[in-house]
């Protein structure tokens, strides 16, 4: 390979040789674009100074060194590299082609250069390395010019470079550095354009930064620029701020320097609009040539604009979407995000939506609801009760519906129907322990086994369809178990703050949530498993230093390498194998903890810095006992008749409660197997032009993916679904930048024909969260005062901190291993049988879910009291101390009859439940 190739001569494929600053101004000069003349010393030309001087092996050992929790590391490590490459010689054959490649610029006119880094991971659409190495401006001279190229290679190994890297996991050995030499431009004005907006994410706007004299009086923070923000759809400017610039920087002879701006100038704006739209148009056609928004850097000099430089923004928000409305997919019905809708935080990808809430919810619950009518010998006619369908999306967000509609022979039904709630948990299709999983697993298992390389593609699709079903089935069959759980729970709760119960009580104010902890739970298991881990590692002083000295997810790379983490990485493995399945959302186009272990290895992390107070096993037995305690405390208060009906509530409450957790451990079981199939599928559309990248897969709909695949079977192509993929994948983005309301209208009630069913209400009764206090449902026991860790989604659970509240839209059963680290929880969405609320109360801490507005009220480390008993959350920033106390939740004489009237209801349906009970042991239950 040649140490030296012309601007002319490159390509943006040339990137592993010329970098990726090398290679977008080869690929801009070969588009026509202005781009002042240059070369690129390659990667090659470094190579060859680090061998000849034999650097390789002390500049990866002191790289190696740096660690995340010392800053200082990086500094020193930095420091004596480039002290090595300063001693360095240059090679004859090398300076010779840099001097020859020098001295053609020269004829050109070019005495002046610019000497760049070109990184061979920088200036990518997935990494960001601008400003990482240094750029040395107006060399003149091949001295200089030799200089100013050793000391480029060298700052590949800057403080900020050597750290950034490590943060981003890339391997020390394995970076190389182009050299980008290029004619200087006597600039009067320059700046940065991005053609789109980074601030917004807007893509129909550009912003152009701009100062007088060379860029660098921006890039390093000199000086504050014009901004001018230009609407690309109609070419005008839509702003303009001009800024007081004083300073700037100008060549000199023996380099550059700053000095202060002309007065005249310093208030004056650097480009009119002639310009600056001129400028626009030119970024634009930068962006449409590339495909993608871009960062360019550009100078001005005799009235003639130079693109500089060119990459892709990195870090570019996704697109707003404008004018949105949350209104019902079907007009006067409700709509709500709870219960199996809990378990999608996010927008759908177009494949899940398709076959999970379009139609596997509704198939499995039509068949389930005609097994239920079989057992009474009666008819439900689903088409009538839910005309709009059980599930669906409203901006790309799941819901399920509230609207249901009652004749008289669906409440003959389930009139018929209801007293025969316990015989229907022994029906195969509701027998959750016994039939409904092992059905499941039995299902995952049998597409699992396959040889997948051998599978038609017709067969990869029909087995990713069959257990999406199948997994909605599982969710319906464990639904009549979940249900007593979800109806058992609050009903208990009432009964225990009712004139029944209340004296007896060993403590005022004890809900439900004070008794329902202590059981045993895979959320306990999984805790336990990484504690004996972590105790491994503190047992080792070796190894302990490794874990905490290295960030979590470059933990699996420093356990290989440690001579006594092999044992640790399998035990890791194990925990894997065993808990790995769990999904930190139902919609299967996201990867499982298996997959993405990162809040296992922060877990862990955590886990051998500050080892819990109490063991998890200890914690567990010292709650079950407290219950136990409390049973025997609360019974022994009560006359013979409530001491009975208290008995028999608990009795079922506390068999129903754990359910809850169990069926959630396994929701979303045949992810790792559906997600295998997809993978596959989705290789074979790429390959056959249908799409762009495997995973495009999740944004067709199966319709669109049958389509391709008979397709492929033709030889031919659909390239216009991987344009389809492209566009639903940055909706679905954007959308994620949406806060759902909990229920659709928000102003809506949810009945059963002339029934309200508040009680499945996501919005708590009398909730008003404009103030200080928010209010939510009361799930887990306890006051807790700490800041907060706000945690929107998996990529952000790096920022947990232990000690805090966590606070998100809702939990799922992979956002476990964040409860070890949290002191309190509050979230957005979910009620007391959600799985965050089950969760808490087995790791003792308190609980306020369904508040709907936490995440937009509440930042990162903002103080909070949290309530468990109240349902309250105060957010102690904002408290006025003059002002009165926000009321309850239910304060007031309505929400009072209302409590009565569900306490009369509870309990009516509870003695008929005892009376049909008695029945069926009689034999007597028709």
């Amino acid at each position: 390979m040649p140490y030296t190739v012309l601007f002319s001569q490159l390509s943006k494929t040339d990137i592993p040789a010329a970098g990726g600053k090398g290679a977008n101004l080869g690929e801009m000069t070969a588009a026509g674009f202005p781009v002042p003349p240059g070369f690129v010393l390659t990667t090659a030309a470094y190579d060859a100074f680090v061998q000849a001087n034999g650097l390789q092996a002390s500049i990866v050992e002191l790289a190696r060194t740096v660690t995340a929790d010392d800053p200082g590391s990086a500094q020193s490590a930095s420091e004596k590299i480039r002290a090595l490459f300063a001693q360095g010689k240059m090679g004859d054959e090398l300076a010779a082609q840099i001097t020859d490649a020098y001295g053609q610029l020269i004829e050109s006119g070019g005495e002046a250069v610019a000497v760049r880094s070109s990184a061979t991971a920088e200036d990518l659409p997935g990494a960001s390395f601008a400003g990482q190495q240094d750029t040395f401006l107006n060399i003149r001279g091949e001295a200089a010019l030799l200089e100013a190229v050793k000391k480029c290679w060298a700052s590949l190994w800057t403080a900020r470079a050597i750290a950034y890297r490590q943060r981003q996991a890339i391997d020390p050995a394995t970076v190389s550095l182009a050299v980008v030499v290029q004619v200087l431009i006597p600039a009067y004005a320059s700046g940065i354009l991005f053609t789109a907006n980074p601030v917004t994410g807007q893509r129909d706007e550009i912003l152009i930064n701009a100062t007088w004299g060379l860029g660098e009086a921006i890039v390093g923070g000199l000086v504050s620029p014009d901004s001018v923000l230009v609407d690309k759809t109609k070419w005008q400017i839509v702003s303009r701020e001009t800024a007081a610039k004083t300073v700037m920087t100008v060549r000199t002879e023996a380099g550059t320097a700053e000095q202060t701006v002309p007065l005249e100038q310093q208030n004056q704006p650097v480009l009119d609009d002639t310009t600056a739209l001129a400028l626009a148009r030119l970024g634009a056609r930068i962006e449409e040539h590339y495909g993608m928004a871009m960062d360019i850097e550009w100078a001005i000099a005799d009235g003639r604009i130079t693109i500089l430089q060119a990459r892709p923004i990195t870090s570019l928000p996704p697109a707003p979407l404008k004018n949105v409305v949350w209104e019902p997919p079907f007009p006067k019905t409700i709509w709500m995000r709870r219960q199996i809708v809990e378990h999608m935080p996010e927008p759908l990808s177009p494949l899940f939506e398709d076959l999970y809430v379009q139609r596997g919810l509704y198939q499995s619950i039509s068949e389930l609801i005609d097994q239920m009518g079989g057992l009474a010998n009666v008819q439900f006619d689903l088409e009538k009760m839910m005309p709009q369908g059980f599930a669906n999306t409203i901006n790309g967000y799941a819901y399920t519906t509230g609207s249901f509609k009652m004749d008289a022979q669906s409440a003959w039904s389930m009139i018929v129907v209801y007293p025969r709630i316990f015989k229907m948990l022994n029906m195969p299709a509701f027998d959750w322990e016994a039939s409904v999983l092992p059905n499941y697993q039995a299902l995952f298992a049998r597409w699992g086994s396959l040889d997948l390389a051998s599978t038609s593609d017709a067969a990869l699709l029909e087995g990713i369809r069959e257990m999406a079903v199948a997994d909605s089935m599982y969710w319906w069959g464990s639904a009549l178990s979940l249900g007593l759980s979800r109806v058992l729970d609050p009903v208990f709760d009432k009964l225990l703050k009712s004139f029944l119960f209340r004296t007896a009580l060993p403590k005022a104010g004890l809900g439900s949530s004070a008794f329902l902890r202590g059981f045993d739970s895979k959320a306990l298991d999984a805790q336990a498993a990484m504690e004996e881990i972590a105790d491994t590692i503190r047992g080792n002083e070796s190894l302990s230093q490794t874990v905490l000295h290295t960030q979590a997810h470059q933990l699996p790379s420093a356990l290989a390498a440690h001579p006594d983490g092999q044992p640790v990485l399998e035990s890791i493995g194990h925990y894997l194998a065993a808990y790995g399945h769990q999904i930190y959302n139902l919609d299967f186009a996201v990867p499982t903890q298996g997959e993405d272990p990162l809040p296992v290895f922060l877990s862990l992390k955590a886990l051998v810095e500050k080892p819990p107070a109490e063991a998890v096993r200890v914690r567990q037995t010292k709650m079950a006992r407290e219950r136990d305690a409390l049973i025997e405390q609360t019974m022994a208060g009560l006359n013979p008749l409530s001491r009975r009906l208290f008995g028999w509530v608990w009795k079922w409450t506390k068999k129903y409660a754990p359910y809850r957790e169990g069926v959630m451990f396994y929701l979303g079981g045949a992810w790792p197997t559906v997600r295998k199939l997809a993978a596959e599928l989705g290789q074979r559309l790429t390959a056959a032009g249908a799409i762009a990248r495997p995973d495009d897969i999740y944004y067709l709909n199966s319709g669109e993916i049958s389509a391709a695949i008979e397709a492929r079977a033709a030889g031919e192509s659909v390239p216009a679904f991987a344009q389809t993929a492209q566009e639903r994948r940055a909706l679905r983005e954007s959308r994620k930048q949406l806060t759902p309301p909990a229920k659709v209208p928000e102003s809506g009630v949810i009945r059963l024909g002339p029934i309200k069913l508040s009680l499945f209400d996501p919005t708590p009764s009398g909730a008003v969260n404009a103030g200080p206090v928010l209010n939510g449902y009361a799930v887990s026991t306890g006051r807790v005062t700490a800041p907060a860790s706000v945690i929107h989604s998996v990529e952000e659970f790096s920022r947990m901190k232990p000690g805090t509240i966590l606070v998100c839209t809702t939990t799922t059963p992979a956002w476990t291993p964040l409860f070890s680290q949290a002191v309190g929880l509050v979230t957005d969405v979910g009620g007391a049988l959600a799985h965050g609320s089950i969760v808490a109360r087995e790791y003792g801490i308190p609980a306020v879910m369904g508040t709907g507005v936490a995440t937009e009220r509440i930042k990162s480390g903002m103080r909070l009291a949290v309530d468990g008993d109240a349902g309250t959350v105060t957010l102690l920033d904002e408290v006025d101390k003059d002002a009165p106390t926000p009321p309850k939740p239910g304060a007031g004489k309505a929400a009072a009859k209302k409590r009565k009237a569900l306490l009369a209801v509870g309990i009516g349906a509870l003695i008929a439940l005892m009376f049909w009970r008695k029945k069926r042991k009689t034999g007597d239950t028709q």
